[in-house]
């Protein structure tokens, strides 16, 4: 969903890709950060899917730092790409 939104405001002006993902991609998030926490509560410590949860909750303001700026991309896959042979 929040890659569906991406393809809407891929070529708008920043200003206008931040308020779209404001409006349409921070429920989303909020939604996925709380079924996240609450998924958390429910598995065994020190498991694989708790590391998993572990990594991304404590890092969730850089996970979400793009939607509160237009310039910023959802991902890295860009420069990713740019640095594979």
């Amino acid at each position: 969903m929040l890659y569906e939104i991406e393809s809407e405001v891929r070529d708008l002006e920043a200003d206008l890709r931040r308020r779209i993902r404001q409006e349409k991609a921070v429920p989303v998030m909020d939604m996925l950060h709380a079924w996240m926490s609450t998924q958390r509560d429910l598995v065994p410590e020190g498991s694989a899917i708790s590391k998993a949860l572990d990594y991304s909750l404590k890092r969730w303001a850089a996970l979400s730092r793009y939607l509160d700026d237009g310039a910023v991309p959802i991902d890295n896959n860009w420069a990713e790409n740019q640095i594979r042979p």
